[in-house]
């Protein structure tokens, strides 16, 4: 049995703990003459909560009134916000990102404030490992993020889904910066997308579940999306064997701003209440709390947790002006653009191998073979789950067909070795015409038959004449038939890649047009691979409000 002085030292501790715990409500509370005490519910950020927790302590929103700070997943209580549970709900909301707000909105929480006022920032930044950003030059220069999304990147980057993160959001954005002085801007913005699709988390805080420390193996990611604060949290917690390297956006992409909403349905004590609290958070000495929490100031300035190593300039001290979210338009175009690379498509690519496609380009390459590159190239760029057909086309390719069946459409997880094998034995035909009107019927007939519902259905050819085949049906019987089989409700555009001078753009377009499709021409040979990527592109979007 335990002597009588560990009782009485138990007991003690009890009696001074719960001492402790009421001496705090009654300060929260002012005193026993408060006439109407108020209980102001705060549902914070995860990131945010810990440190708002320390600065809602006694008198932080008066003497009548007891603050008490819940962390809140924001994606999560915009929904709750939209669809309220019985019960009572908290009177003020701090999501990391203004971009909450308007989620909740149109999920149809529909009095939630637009705006909010700031209480801290923090900008979103590629997190780095040290031998990642090494061979990328730092620390003798910073790694811009052009290095790492734009399109002769070759560093896998992880980037948390931007329909639940708007660290994810921030991501798509400087995705579109970086690549959005390029001549063939919409195309590389696509592909550097899809490759981004390979590395998704549901979360920015589960892709630190993938380094390499963590020992997730196969699956480990040396760069990723996540923003200043939690970069910061992560090294102060590791040291500096596990620091991160920062490498920081341009002027374009948005920050996190921690917006303090108070929300409807809060009565007029507790309206008090949460704009005492909001006077509280703006005092100079809660936001040095913040600070050295990781956060930065509303304007940006930086914030005071400081690195294991200072001198390795892991992380910049600079001040960084705040930029808002795009307009909920804009989102909604950037956020489109994300989910139409991730749709599995089912594409039947038919591809011309009359004997023009042998001739030499400047670059000392055939047209066939630049073609077949970007074809291998773009193979390499679609979802393991997109259904994808090889055909290839002349006159008379099998007996009295003008087109033959190179590679059956199925899923490429099952095939996609056999059709880049396929693309690069591909042979043009040196005594072969151009059959395009009955191979483009026939292409279209099989891509009609075998729609499929859930995907984007597309009829890619390429050719680089025009049609020549004198056993033919007409351009008119072509696109009288093309007429019928054209169904609104199942879209099954045709998308012509047009290689060189021989072709009738003219004819294209009108073909095209009947089932709702595009034409891309590559009048030079360096064009090629931009059309074709442009035509990838155009997957992301399907008729009649895409196609023009």
């Amino acid at each position: 049995m335990p002597p009588p002085v560990i009782w009485l030292s138990g007991a003690l501790v009890l009696v001074l703990a719960a001492w402790a715990s009421v001496t705090w409500i009654n300060a929260a509370l002012g005193s026993e003459t408060c006439a109407s005490p108020v209980v102001l519910e705060v549902a914070a950020a995860p990131a945010l909560a810990p440190a708002l927790g320390d600065l809602a302590g006694p008198g932080a929103a008066g003497s009548c009134a007891e603050i008490r700070v819940s962390a809140r997943d924001s994606s999560a209580y915009a929904e709750i916000l939209a669809n309220p549970p019985p019960g009572i709900l908290p009177q003020v909301w701090i999501p990391e990102s203004s971009f909450w707000l308007g989620r909740a909105q149109a999920r149809g929480a529909f009095t939630i404030p637009e705006t909010g006022t700031s209480i801290a920032t923090s900008p979103v930044v590629i997190a780095l490992t040290e031998a990642a950003a090494g061979n990328l030059g730092w620390p003798g220069r910073p790694v811009p993020w052009a290095d790492l999304l734009g399109t002769g990147a070759n560093l896998p980057v992880g980037i948390p889904d931007p329909a639940a993160d708007p660290v994810g959001i921030a991501g798509l954005i400087g995705v579109q910066a970086a690549t959005a002085n390029r001549s063939d801007a919409g195309p590389a913005e696509s592909l550097v997308l899809r490759r981004l699709t390979q590395y998704v988390a549901p979360r920015a805080a589960d892709l630190y579940l993938r380094l390499p420390e963590a020992g997730g193996g196969a699956g480990t990611l040396p760069a990723f999306l996540t923003s200043e604060q939690a970069l910061l949290r992560h090294n102060a917690r590791g040291g500096a064997a596990t620091s991160l390297v920062a490498s920081y956006p341009g002027s374009t992409v948005p920050t996190l701003d921690f917006p303090y909403v108070v929300l409807p349905g809060a009565q007029k004590a507790e309206v008090a209440a949460a704009t005492a609290f909001l006077d509280r958070l703006l005092r100079p000495d809660a936001r040095q709390a913040l600070q050295k929490a990781g956060f930065r100031d509303p304007d940006g300035t930086p914030p005071a947790m400081k690195d294991p190593q200072p001198s390795a300039s892991r992380v910049s001290t600079a001040p960084i002006n705040p930029v808002a979210m795009p307009t909920e338009d804009d989102l909604v175009q950037v956020l489109s653009r994300w989910t139409g690379v991730q749709l599995s498509a089912r594409i039947l690519a038919v591809i011309d191998v009359s004997g023009s496609m042998n001739e030499r380009t400047p670059t000392g390459q055939t047209r066939l073979s630049l073609m077949m590159q970007a074809g291998q190239e773009g193979v390499g760029l679609l979802l393991d789950s997109t259904e994808l057909g090889i055909w290839v086309f002349s006159t008379r390719m099998n007996g009295t067909l003008d087109y033959q069946v190179l590679v059956p459409t199925g899923p490429l997880a099952n095939q996609r070795g056999r059709i880049v094998s396929a693309l690069g034995a591909i042979k043009a035909k040196p005594d072969g015409d151009t059959g395009l009107y009955d191979t483009t019927l026939a292409a279209y007939q099989e891509a009609r038959r075998t729609w499929m519902p859930g995907r984007i259905n597309v009829l890619l050819i390429a050719t680089d004449g025009r049609n020549d085949d004198d056993n033919s049906i007409s351009r008119a019987q072509l696109l009288a038939e093309l007429q019928k089989l054209a169904d609104p409700r199942r879209p099954l555009p045709i998308l012509f890649m047009g290689l060189g001078d021989g072709i009738d753009v003219n004819e294209l377009n009108e073909i095209a047009k009947t089932v709702d499709g595009r034409v891309y021409v590559a009048r030079q040979p360096n064009d090629i691979r931009g059309i074709f990527f442009a035509a990838l592109s155009d997957f992301g979007c399907q008729p009649p409000s895409c196609r023009k």
